[in-house]
């Protein structure tokens, strides 16, 4: 069989005012059907002080109603207002609809007052219930009449005071778990901006070492070329060997991006290690020649790169960033300068160290195709910033400027250990 849908009593019932005034409405029916049909007097030993009419009883039952309408508000203030009531109530024989009120606000009570106010009514409820026994027992000395009474207070006080207490309980566990759901919420929205943020720090770097590199590069060469003079007897094969070293850019521009776009379509699933396919320290001959061919004279010392031993991916993947954000600079910033590049694996650590002539940056280096001179080009700080980032990721340490005035030295340490 199935149950009739009670969605319209959750909807009546879903302010807490709306119902407070339903409860108070249905004590008020069940005490006016008592008095009714002459079901009061709870207490036979007060019923000769009971006044005659219904008029009292009423009263009564109609304070009881409107304390029931407030109890939220003031939990302990009308429970303190209802035990008066209930005392005059019973003295005056007593009746079911002022019995119910009391047991719904005790309820309250335990349920919406302040903490230690519940704690303290538990306590008093307790010591009251303790100390009347005993009274009761020294008084009568009657085993039975003193269990009865007892067990009366028990089902009166003590059954909303614990379920009360329960629900109370129950709630604030509910809101706990609440709370704690929303924290992990907050702290993965954290996790994930930090993690959308390290991505995009990740993804600059390589923009700017894969593809401004290479620009930088078609711009000098291109800039090296209009300096020579159309007049010039050098000029043809000096155009068509910066020809070749903008198309020898370009084209490595076009397959890091194309590298780069593949990883991001395919989430790097291509690839368990996305450093795999991208450029090695020891593949770094192309990268040494094309900056030769942008006018920088390199000298190599140290470990060359056929004696290299095997290197984590991570470190070899930065150490040749590093070399090629280093020659790029130097080639913006001091153009034919001579440049020496060292490279020592030792102490579980890789050493990469590019000392070049430091130009002042604005400095002449050229003229350009109209006379006017050719000057450095001016720095963002951005490529410092990126090769910082790479070897402190690594748990390295990278340092940069001037050694002796005329020098430019950038030093990067990266442990060998790092993944």
């Amino acid at each position: 069989m199935r149950l009739p849908d009670a969605a319209w009593y959750r909807r009546v019932r879903a302010s807490e005012r709306t119902s407070d005034l339903l409860d108070a409405g249905a004590v008020a029916l069940v005490g006016l059907l008592t008095i009714a049909v002459g079901i009061d007097g709870t207490w036979s030993d007060m019923a000769d002080n009971r006044l005659p009419g219904p008029a009292v009883p009423l009263a009564l039952l109609a304070v009881g109603c409107a304390l029931m309408v407030v109890k939220r508000r003031w939990p302990v203030g009308v429970l303190l207002v209802a035990v008066a009531l209930f005392v005059v109530d019973g003295y005056l024989g007593g009746s079911v609809g002022v019995i119910v009120v009391l047991v719904d606000l005790i309820y309250s009570a335990a349920v919406h007052a302040r903490p230690l106010a519940a704690a303290t009514l538990r306590s008093s409820a307790v010591a009251l219930g303790a100390l009347g026994t005993a009274l009761l027992w020294g008084v009568t000395h009657d085993l039975q009449t003193t269990v009865f009474l007892a067990l009366q207070y028990v089902a009166l006080i003590g059954t909303p005071l614990w379920w009360g207490t329960a629900v109370r309980r129950q709630s604030e566990l509910t809101d706990l778990a609440t709370a704690r759901a929303e924290d992990q919420r907050r702290l993965a929205s954290l996790q994930a901006a930090e993690l959308v943020a390290e991505e995009r720090a990740r993804m600059a770097r390589d923009l700017h070492d894969a593809i401004a590199g290479n620009l930088s590069a078609i711009a000098i060469h291109a800039e090296a070329a209009l300096a020579v003079p159309p007049t010039d007897p050098r000029a043809a094969a000096r155009d068509r060997a910066a020809l070749a070293s903008v198309r020898a850019a370009s084209v490595t521009s076009l397959q890091e991006m194309r590298s780069m776009i593949l990883l991001l379509r395919t989430g790097g699933a291509a690839s368990e290690d996305p450093t795999v396919s991208a450029p090695r320290l020891r593949e770094a001959t192309e990268l040494v020649a094309a900056t030769e061919a942008a006018g920088l004279h390199v000298a190599w010392d140290g470990t060359t790169l056929d004696e290299l031993p095997a290197l984590p991916s991570a470190v070899d993947q930065a150490a040749y960033r590093i070399l090629q954000e280093s020659l790029t600079n130097a080639a913006k910033h001091a153009p034919g300068s001579h440049v020496r590049v060292a490279v020592e694996v030792h102490d579980g650590a890789l050493t990469l160290a590019v000392e070049s002539t430091a130009a002042r940056v604005g400095a002449v280096v050229g003229s350009g195709p109209d006379g006017a001179p050719s000057r450095a080009a001016d720095g963002s700080g951005l490529g410092l910033l990126t090769m910082r980032e790479r070897a402190e990721a690594l748990g390295g340490r990278f340092t940069a400027g001037r050694t002796d005035g005329s020098r430019w030295s950038v030093v990067a340490t990266l442990p060998l250990g790092s993944s």
